[in-house]
């Protein structure tokens, strides 16, 4: 095994704390990383071609990274916590269910039909067995949040009597893999995707009238 995975999983250098300058240098970085990884895959992608297309030197990539393997959970995580945005129940308390769910579902499919996001699920697909650590960084920092987030909502709506929903958790991953339907399984397995954005705001109306016919209150 060479020594871009022999080094720790963590940086190399916990305690470095870069300024400006580094920060930018660990974007570049980053931003390189994303691209190498999604065309050469985790295992043919090299350092040394990360480092000669950002600049910098490999001993600043270690320090800031540890190794491939801390460099690619940097690049998961950056993935995961930008995809959604900032989502949290006070974003979504005092709104109404159907304005709410249309939202969150249109981000989710326009997510999930993006190039890039196709790029890192197949990623993580070929990472995860090896490495579970990324997939439940991944997990825990996407889908799990915007999991959590929807089923608070949920159990408010429901303690408002506007909804009646038993079980909020369950139900918010169903209606967001509703969203989903065949469309990410598609990409996935590498078709071409172009749902015209009308289309595509169709389908997330349709689950959200679905959704919403069944946890009305009786």
């Amino acid at each position: 095994m060479s020594d871009e995975h022999n080094r720790p999983f963590k940086a190399a250098d916990p305690d470095y704390e870069p300024r400006e300058r580094g920060l930018k240098r660990r974007d570049r970085f980053l931003d390189v990383a994303t691209e190498v990884f999604l065309q050469h895959g985790f295992e043919a992608a090299s350092l040394q071609e990360i480092v000669a297309r950002a600049g910098g030197s490999l001993a600043t990539l270690y320090r800031l990274f540890g190794n491939k393997d801390g460099l690619f959970r940097a690049v998961i995580e950056r993935k995961a916590a930008t995809a959604f945005g900032e989502v949290s129940v006070p974003a979504l308390a005092g709104r109404e269910p159907g304005d709410v769910l249309f939202d969150l579902g249109t981000r989710l499919l326009d997510l999930i039909l993006s190039r890039d996001a196709f790029g890192v699920h197949r990623l993580l697909i070929a990472e995860g067995a090896r490495n579970p650590q990324l997939r439940e960084i991944f997990l825990a920092t996407a889908p799990l949040r915007i999991y959590g987030a929807l089923a608070d909502y949920l159990r408010e709506q429901t303690e408002a009597g506007r909804l009646a929903v038993d079980d909020c958790h369950l139900a918010a991953v169903q209606f967001l893999e509703m969203v989903k339907g065949n469309y990410y399984m598609r990409g996935l397995l590498g078709e071409e995707l172009r749902i015209p954005a009308k289309e595509r705001r169709r389908v997330v109306r349709h689950a959200v009238e679905i959704f919403l016919h069944g946890v009305a209150p009786p």
